[in-house]
């Protein structure tokens, strides 16, 4: 092979791969970061490779122009892509995409991606065309794949490691662009000297048995990495970066099986390997199963211990162990089948056909595993279905009636004894008790009672939160409510158990609408936390929104008095665009004159560095921003974001008579009076504007939350990770206060007393009596009003001496349900709910 055209078509792979991610990002950011919207990139993308590959097999007498002409019409079918995309990312199309619906949702992915999809996915039959002599489809073909897969692992490790970060998701763009065009010129300097021979005739058609076995196997191998994905999903903290890790596995196993079957084919026939294969793949998913559930413990938390990059290394090793062996077989299927084709009529037709079938059996094979097969017959039962699919492709291509043959059924028989349907899909700690569980697209939503808790999780280790937690989820809705004046209308993006939002009917609100981005996450609050959620979804004044909060947001005419934004796990992939400005500017957009757009935040899972961001970010949107606490737990704190045009700060006029018409389910002892509200408060932070120092923002083009986050969980030697917690928030809030007054004595000394109860929190942690009785003392003094409410004979508080001797009760319920959860997980980075 000439060296350069095959670097040229490693550069095409990286390009090809690189794009697919940013298509995704892209795509998500328009249509919103759904199931449906990953499934339709996947199915135009692969429809497109398989339409190019269609397109291209007929024999050319000048191969290697038409490959650098496909390469330099792929850089320009990208910035088209950009430009679609863009314009749809435009407020004016939101409303027309919605009411589109399915239709203009796969359309405009598919003007926006099949330019280019078709134009790589025809460089395959003509770089063929141009490097593989006659009588060797299969191994010259099969190095060719094997480079070009190899390229595709190049393109997805740079963005799924953060290119897109450091140089922008629109530079990112142009990398791949510059690439394909790179490759394009490169091959067009290289020319056509001798590198083909001259075309032949077409010969009569080949049977029908290799197209088919050429779609199974494609469909077979994406369904599975949209099933091994669902499965990794369950015990990783399912960052942008262990996606990649994931992915990256499965394409260097698809290269070098790729590579191992060209070599294998010099000395064994086609149908051969392409039998021996296929048989390979069917045992290794099933006993692949087996070692994944083995490899994590039954599933249990796979966390960082010493930093991202010991977790990514070891997050490969599992990924190798696992579903690497099959993606290694069936990387072999494809050269093996063009070598059972034969290339009388040169390598073009071969590798066309082939590889059109094949990428248009895994666009199909990507969306039945996601809206079929999984919300069906489930994850387990899929891996099963796999591996006999896989036996009956094999049984397809066998050559005769011999060992081969017999090969496959004894490995039916060991498929059906391993039955990948037997293993655990969830995780479950002592005591603990499944009481729901329910399989989607967008993952596995479980009902789990820990004898003390109702939790409410979504992949096994993701807490959306529980009954445990129900005054701190729902205080989260009535912060932001009682800020405004008299708020009708409300919108809540994020639901999960539905406490939060319920709020909202608690306080009178006329309509309130409730967006939830998993289907089966709504279901499961409707029926197990209606006594925690005042049933919300039976309320008539109560729509619930199944969507994108962003993109629903964006395509919206409806304007609000309060919109409230969950507390999203900073660095699952696709939630940092939940942080971006664009993201505020669609909240800002949606609010109705003095309307407050409140973003909750997780500050046990944001170091400070994340923090600043996101505060910087919230800042360059709302002119006016005050910030909450949520609660005073010193190592698990929430704080709110409030943000909008006018006085975000606490107004305590008419909050007394609005918190008493407050219905028994829903009351707060800590909110029984306007003060204990006044106790969350910690300062205007647009009064100060060097309170948070000058840096980049978290945008759609660079977005740094979601790559930030994953790296800057730093752990040290003990285990500890640096979030902005404990003394660390003490000293901020402290600063908050010293520097800008309210203006009022009482609204001063209830937020000194808040700040009093958390390092209260801090020593009581420290087992500092001493320290704990100053502070205790100082709320006394600060607050004697809630003090004496909260104490007062028929309290809502059932606790002894109620809101302090509460607290301290409350500190350890905290300590031993974290003691007990850090003995289950090895960390506790994706319990997002509030603590238990």
């Amino acid at each position: 092979m000439s060296a350069v055209l095959p670097l040229c078509f490693t550069a095409s792979g990286a390009a090809a791969l690189a794009l697919e991610l940013l298509w995704m990002r892209s795509a998500g950011l328009v249509l919103g970061a759904t199931a449906p919207t990953v499934a339709t990139v996947l199915g135009c993308y692969f429809a497109g490779l398989g339409l190019g590959a269609a397109a291209g097999c007929r024999p050319s007498a000048r191969p290697v122009r038409r490959y650098a002409l496909l390469e330099l019409g792929a850089a320009a079918a990208t910035l088209w892509s950009v430009a679609v995309l863009h314009a749809l990312a435009l407020p004016a199309a939101q409303p027309a995409l919605a009411a589109g619906g399915a239709a203009a949702r796969v359309g405009a992915v598919a003007v926006a991606v099949l330019p280019a999809t078709i134009c790589l996915g025809a460089t395959l039959p003509a770089i063929g065309d141009a490097l593989v002599l006659p009588g060797a489809v299969g191994w010259r073909g099969g190095l060719l794949y094997a480079l070009n897969t190899l390229g595709g692992a190049v393109g997805i490790g740079a963005m799924g490691f953060g290119l897109p970060a450091a140089v922008g998701v629109q530079a990112s763009y142009g990398v791949a662009t510059a690439t394909s065009a790179l490759a394009g010129m490169l091959a067009l300097a290289v020319g056509e000297s001798g590198t083909a021979a001259p075309p032949v005739a077409r010969e009569p058609g080949r049977p029908a048995r290799l197209h088919a076995a050429a779609a199974g196997a494609g469909a077979v191998g994406l369904a599975l990495e949209v099933l091994w994905t669902r499965l990794f999903a369950q015990v990783l903290h399912n960052s942008v970066y262990s996606f990649a890790a994931v992915s990256l596995v499965f394409l260097v196993a698809l290269a070098s099986g790729a590579a191992l079957g060209a070599v294998t084919l010099r000395r064994v026939s086609g149908a051969s390997v392409a039998t021996a294969s296929l048989i390979a793949a069917a045992l290794a998913t099933s006993g692949g199963v087996w070692v994944f559930v083995r490899a994590t413990d039954g599933l249990a938390y796979v966390g960082m211990r010493t930093g991202l990059l010991e977790y990514v290394i070891r997050i490969v090793g599992i990924a190798a162990a696992t579903a690497g062996p099959a993606a290694l077989a069936s990387g072999a299927v494809l050269p093996a089948l063009w070598a059972a084709f034969g290339d009388r009529s040169g390598a073009a037709r071969p590798i066309g056909e082939l590889a059109a079938a094949n990428a248009l059996g895994a666009a199909a094979g990507a969306l039945t595993a996601a809206f079929v097969i999984v919300p069906t017959v489930g994850l387990r039962a899929g891996f099963l279905l796999a591996a006999a699919t896989y036996l009956v492709l094999a049984g397809a291509v066998a050559p005769g009636r011999g060992a081969l043959r017999a090969l496959a059924g004894a490995a039916l028989l060991a498929v059906v004894l391993l039955d990948p349907a037997r293993a655990p899909i969830t995780h479950l700690a002592a005591g603990e008790t499944l009481r729901a569980e329910a399989e989607g697209a967008g993952g596995i939503v479980t009902v789990v009672d820990t004898g003390e808790d109702l939790q409410l999780r979504l992949d096994n280790y993701y807490v959306l939160g529980g009954s445990a937690a129900a005054r701190n989820e729902r205080r989260q809705g009535l912060v932001p409510l009682l800020l405004h004046p008299s708020p009708h209308r409300a919108a809540f993006i994020g639901m999960a158990t539905g406490i939060t939002a319920s709020a909202a009917p608690a306080l009178g609100v006329d309509e309130t609408a409730v967006v939830e981005l998993v289907p089966e996450v709504a279901a499961a609050a409707r029926v197990h936390f209606g006594a925690w959620n005042g049933t919300l979804l039976g309320r008539p004044a109560v729509r619930l929104v199944v969507e994108d909060g962003r993109r629903w947001l964006a395509a919206t005419a409806d304007r609000f008095d309060v919109v409230v934004s969950d507390l999203f796990i900073p660095w699952h992939a696709g939630a940092g665009n939940l942080y971006a400005r664009e993201m505020y500017d669609a909240a800002a957009a949606r609010l109705a004159p003095g309307g407050l757009f409140c973003q909750w935040l997780p500050l046990y899972q944001l170091t400070r560095e994340e923090f600043d961001i996101i505060a910087r970010t919230f800042l360059a949107v709302f002119p006016r921003v005050s910030l909450w606490r949520d609660d005073f737990y010193p190592d698990r704190p929430v704080v709110a974001l409030v943000g909008g045009r006018g006085h975000t700060g606490p107004d305590l006029a008419g909050v007394g008579a609005r918190l008493a018409a407050l219905p028994d389910w829903a009351r707060d002892p800590l909110l029984a009076t306007p003060q204990g509200l006044a106790m969350l408060y910690l300062g205007e932070l647009s009064a100060l504007p060097d309170v948070i120092p000058p840096g980049p923002l978290n945008s759609d083009d660079r977005p740094l939350i979601e790559f930030l986050a994953p790296r800057l969980t730093r752990i040290n030697s003990a285990g500890d990770k640096d979030w902005f917690t404990g003394d660390a928030l003490a000293a901020f809030t402290d600063e908050l206060a010293a520097r800008a007054s309210t203006g009022s004595p009482d609204l001063d000394a209830a937020r000194s007393a808040g700040a009093a109860l958390y390092r209260y929190a801090l020593a009581m942690e420290r087992h500092d009596q001493a320290a704990a009785a100053r502070f205790e003392a100082d709320v006394r003094r600060l607050v004697p009003d809630v003090i004496a409410n909260a104490e007062a004979p028929g309290a809502t508080l059932a606790d002894a001496r109620r809101t302090l001797s509460a607290l301290r009760d409350e500190q350890e319920h905290v300590r031993h349900a974290l003691d007990a959860m850090r003995r289950r997980l090895e960390s506790l980075d994706d319990a997002t709910g509030a603590p238990p």
